[in-house]
């Protein structure tokens, strides 16, 4: 899978944890929920705080680097910062297929932004680079998300993932077969552990 990040993102510190997976997708899998989500999330809700997440350095460094691409990360707030507000203010987490449902362990596990992205509705090579002035594309949950000056995956066809909101032309189904899942890294010390990642899987 040929995947490069934009040398102006490297220099950023900014980096891709990336791993191609084939496997059955399901709608809903217990031991998914049993073994790794709920415990997870009655810990965070339990010893976690709003104040924990502001100062957390993997989300300094995150909207750090928004910050200088020229996001607004209050805004356009990362998946993982969001997803981490949810748990703590208690809301719980929306059950949708294995495959996001493990999605959404690896942010809160790692505390980064994570994306799955079915490989039958994208092509290589992907970049990851920035959204340019003016473009957007179809957000997941019927929404159009500005992605101008936003880290962005892309393929032949355009952009189609970021670290805030994916495009609905990857997303991830119950049809899914083969499928990229990515770690949005922003700090050499905030690395994903990818031998836990496919332990997982």
């Amino acid at each position: 899978m040929k995947i490069t990040v934009d040398p102006k993102l490297k220099q950023l510190g900014i980096s891709l944890a990336c791993t191609v997976i084939e496997f059955t997708n399901q709608d809903y899998q217990a031991a998914i929920w049993q073994e790794l989500l709920n415990p997870l999330i009655e810990k965070i809700e339990v010893e976690d705080t709003l104040e924990m997440i502001k100062d957390d350095p993997r989300i300094v460094a995150t909207k750090k680097a928004y910050r200088t691409l020229g996001k607004d990360p209050a805004r356009f707030r990362p998946s993982s910062d969001s997803l981490w507000r949810r748990v703590v203010q208690q809301k719980g987490l929306y059950q949708i297929n294995d495959l996001v449902d493990l999605n959404n362990y690896f942010s809160l596990n790692w505390k980064l932004p994570f994306g799955s992205y079915d490989l039958s509705k994208v092509d290589e090579p992907i970049q990851l680079t920035v959204g340019k002035a003016g473009e957007r594309y179809s957000g997941i949950g019927n929404k159009s998300v500005n992605i101008e000056n936003l880290l962005v995956l892309e393929d032949s066809a355009g952009p189609f993932g970021s670290p805030t909101s994916d495009a609905t032309r990857g997303m991830i189904g119950e049809e899914t077969t083969r499928a990229l899942i990515v770690g949005y890294q922003f700090a050499a010390d905030t690395g994903v552990d990818q031998a836990t990642v496919k332990k997982v899987l």
